[in-house]
């Protein structure tokens, strides 16, 4: 009878170990978890020679509505710890944070924040706009 409970015990530990070790990369989206009241293009000015600042586009500026006990720093650290995890793409085809390449920035807006999700070039910046406009309710 003990023999029985201890190998229990040790097929319940490696079974716990292996779902633990082994777990599919996380493909939920955290933007989803709040609601986004508008997405618009992001643009940046960008100088060509001596001519005028042209705008390109960098992706996409979201305004997320304020909710109790959200901060500006802790949406932050979440978009941040999000864009940091393995990402299966096939599986976040939606999610504006999922491209290689992304930087976010999080600043307070009176009944919300501003999130600007970033890509380094042009193809980058058109997905993420894409993929940000998704989240409009």
């Amino acid at each position: 009878m003990l023999a029985n409970r201890t190998a229990l015990v040790f097929v319940l530990a490696v079974a716990s170990y292996a779902s633990s070790a082994f777990a599919l990369p996380r493909t939920n989206c955290p933007l989803r978890e709040h609601h986004v009241l508008s997405v618009t293009p992001y643009y940046t000015p960008k100088r060509v020679k001596k001519g005028p600042a042209m705008l390109r586009l960098r992706g996409a500026e979201l305004f997320v509505e304020a909710q109790p006990g959200l901060t500006a720093e802790w949406l932050q650290l979440t978009l941040e710890r999000h864009i940091a995890e393995p990402h299966n793409s096939a599986a976040e085809t939606d999610c504006a944070l999922a491209e290689k390449n992304v930087s976010v920035q999080v600043g307070s807006g009176g009944n919300g924040f501003h999130v600007w999700i970033v890509g380094r070039d042009l193809p980058e910046a058109k997905e993420i706009l894409r993929r940000a406009k998704l989240l409009l309710k």
